[in-house]
């Protein structure tokens, strides 16, 4: 069997909600709303309807990501991928945007400094979720991760 060239471009990230875990090969500057949609179909193509009695949205955009706060030990929690927009102040003290919806930090895995084997959690947004100016969810603690656990119980 010939060897499969690599491509450095391809990187395999790790989606995981409860005890479901996806892998995804995606390039470094997909963006993120490209690979909630193969987030999705991958979901659904593997017949999950719902997870943990939470309905799989309709729409992908409905998927929130979410990044480890201590990458070494994702036991700590989770935050949202999203950065809300923000002024911020440079050495010479004229103040810039950063963050929101359109930012290069929330546009690919790249841009939000991500690499190839990063962990990352997702979530469903609900119907009456609480939401700031840019669209970005206000309730950032409901993150349902289980890590597997060695530990006899």
């Amino acid at each position: 069997m010939p060897t499969k060239e690599s491509n450095p471009q391809l990187w395999t990230l790790r989606f995981k909600q409860h005890k479901v875990t996806v892998l995804l090969f995606v390039e470094q500057t997909q963006s993120f709303s490209s690979i909630k949609a193969d987030l999705q179909d991958a979901l659904k193509g593997r017949g999950y309807s719902e997870i943990n009695q939470r309905s799989l949205p309709s729409d992908a955009e409905d998927i929130i990501l979410g990044l480890p706060i201590d990458k070494n030990d994702p036991s700590k929690g989770w935050v949202g991928l999203d950065i809300p927009a923000m002024d911020v102040e440079d050495e010479t003290g004229s103040k810039k945007k950063m963050g929101g919806k359109k930012s290069v930090l929330n546009a690919s895995p790249l841009g939000a400094g991500l690499r190839d084997g990063s962990l990352l959690a997702f979530k469903f947004r609900s119907e009456d979720a609480k939401q700031d100016d840019d669209g970005l969810d206000l309730d950032d603690n409901d993150w349902d991760v289980v890590m597997p656990s060695y530990d006899e119980e």
